[in-house]
């Protein structure tokens, strides 16, 4: 049954593939031959994308955050991407309301949806208290569709990756395995609940500007979700603040998100405008905590030390670190990429305050990177995406915020925290531990090494790396030596057979003719590819 379900879902892929002229967009973005990117083409990505459903709207949406693999037509248009799909009838949604948390404990439910998406439908809602909440319901039926979607997607990016180098550096498994964490999350929502109480921890210092609805316990399953409603509007040119206060809410809206990547390595990842609603008491309301971003404390801390670098204007401290965090082969042009960067950096300083753009700057590092042959991290471009969300909301506030003299005065901040972090008790034993450790078993390894060496049992192991072009070039050229004798061995027999018959002595010499001609034209057309 889920084979079946599978072959239909690939027919799907193959016919949308078709429709929307997939090989011309696959030009396009520079992964089959090279054409120049169009605007048609990206609109017919887009339109395919949304035709297939959840999974593929998500891809276009973690897509639309890497300018280092699509032109720049196809990243604006992916940014139309609106999670917009029609209404379920509610009679399947108060079945599965009933089973998770029961309905006796709402005093009303309003049938007619307040927003519906491709994972879940929001109804407003009012509980037996009296205080109005909002029931994010999962649509019946989503997780089957998307794990079929994503088993797909996994064996075309593993395919793609045994043999393509390209599809190794721009690592698509990666790419899969960031997806499936993203929609596995959103499908779950007491991840969801978990995420919005998180989140509400680390924003606590921004009370006064920013509010992260409350979640209400017990009302919290896999499937349900029920949260405070919230009132206010989405953020405007037409906001209405006066321009001291709307100043004053764009620096502490784009502090806040700096601090979360910085410093609590745990940041609400995607703050577009239907996520962020001002409301009537002049604060801005983060909604939506299905996709959060997570960071490792040393990622954390290199983004940290790299967002202080750019507003610095320190390129040769900008490259060191993105090639720490990278990941580099004996092809990566490092030096190329220093150079490129020494000259690109100094274009964010120094210029009017509304033409200074951090997601700009971070989408230039993500292609400068790719050019080179160095591989960002896949959290990279979450990050540089979600920066560069809250900067554009940011800005709606306050034209002419300078996120880079922002960044540069949170930067001591941030430094201050890093330190007064790596400097508690149980973080200095646990980095002296990790530290000493190897020393202590030095002594020891030494005495050993000393042993083998002595009675002639050291062994020493060399594992040659990076011999791809290589190995290629010797199976090339095997194969077409083996092709060569297989012909020529052809033409002699089909001359011999001459005196017992001619017509398979014809049909030998047409093999044979057919056979050179078919190498003739793969060694004009590729370079030591047979």
């Amino acid at each position: 049954m889920a084979d079946s379900g599978k072959v239909r879902r690939a027919f799907q892929l193959t016919r949308a593939a078709r429709r929307t002229h997939l090989l011309r967009v696959l030009r396009e973005v520079g992964v089959v031959g090279e054409r120049p990117a169009t605007h048609d083409g990206a609109v017919q990505f887009r339109e395919s994308l949304e035709e297939l459903g959840t999974t593929f709207m998500k891809l276009g949406q973690l897509l639309s955050s890497r300018p280092d693999l699509l032109p720049d037509v196809y990243i604006d248009e992916l940014g139309k991407l609106v999670d917009d799909v029609e209404p379920l009838p509610f009679a399947p949604l108060r079945e599965t309301i009933q089973r998770e948390i029961g309905l006796d404990h709402f005093a009303s439910i309003e049938e007619k949806p307040l927003a519906t998406a491709s994972i879940a439908q929001i109804h407003g809602a009012l509980l037996r208290n009296g205080r109005a909440v909002v029931v994010k319901v999962r649509r019946p039926g989503i997780v089957q569709e998307v794990q079929l979607d994503l088993d797909l997607l996994r064996k075309v990016a593993s395919v793609a990756e045994r043999h393509s180098g390209t599809a190794r550096l721009l690592q698509l498994n990666a790419l899969t395995e960031e997806l499936e964490q993203h929609l596995l999350a959103e499908l779950n929502f007491v991840e969801e609940a978990n995420n919005a109480e998180r989140i509400a921890q680390v924003l606590a210092d921004y009370t006064d500007d920013i509010y992260v609805p409350q979640v209400i316990h017990p009302y919290v399953t896999e499937q349900v979700l029920v949260l405070e409603r919230v009132a206010g509007k989405r953020v405007d040119d037409s906001h209405g603040l006066e321009p001291e206060r709307a100043a004053e809410l764009a620096r502490s809206f784009f502090r806040a998100y700096v601090r979360q990547v910085t410093v609590a390595g745990l940041y609400h990842a995607d703050p577009h405008r239907g996520n962020v609603l001002l409301t009537p008491d002049g604060r801005l309301a983060l909604l939506d905590f299905g996709l959060l971003g997570r960071l490792d404390d040393d990622t954390r801390t290199s983004l940290a030390l790299l967002l202080l670098a750019i507003a610095q204007n320190r390129a040769d401290d900008v490259a060191d670190l993105i090639l720490e965090l990278s990941l580099t082969t004996v092809e990566s042009d490092e030096a190329g990429f220093v150079h490129d960067l020494r000259r690109k950096l100094p274009r964010y300083h120094w210029r009017p305050l509304a033409g200074i753009k951090t997601g700009e700057g971070l989408a230039d590092l993500q292609r400068l990177s790719l050019q080179h042959g160095i591989a960002l991290p896949t959290s990279f471009a979450l990050v540089g995406k979600t920066l560069s969300q809250a900067e554009s909301i940011a800005r709606t506030l306050d034209p002419q915020l300078d996120p880079v003299e922002l960044l540069r005065k949170e930067g001591w901040s941030v430094m201050a925290s890093e330190a007064a972090k790596r400097l508690e008790p149980n973080q200095v034993l646990a980095l002296a531990f990790t530290q000493l450790e190897p020393l202590l078993r030095m002594p020891r390894r030494v005495a050993q090494l000393v042993q083998r060496i002595e009675n002639g049992s050291l062994k020493i192991g060399i594992a040659p790396t990076e011999l791809d072009s290589f190995e290629h070039l010797l199976r090339s050229a095997a194969n077409r030596v083996g092709a060569a004798l297989i012909i020529s061995a052809l033409l002699i027999a089909s001359a011999l057979m001459a005196r017992v018959s001619h017509a398979v002595s014809l049909a030998g010499f047409g093999v044979a003719a057919a056979l050179a001609l078919f190498m003739i034209w793969r060694i004009a057309r590729t370079r030591g590819g047979l």
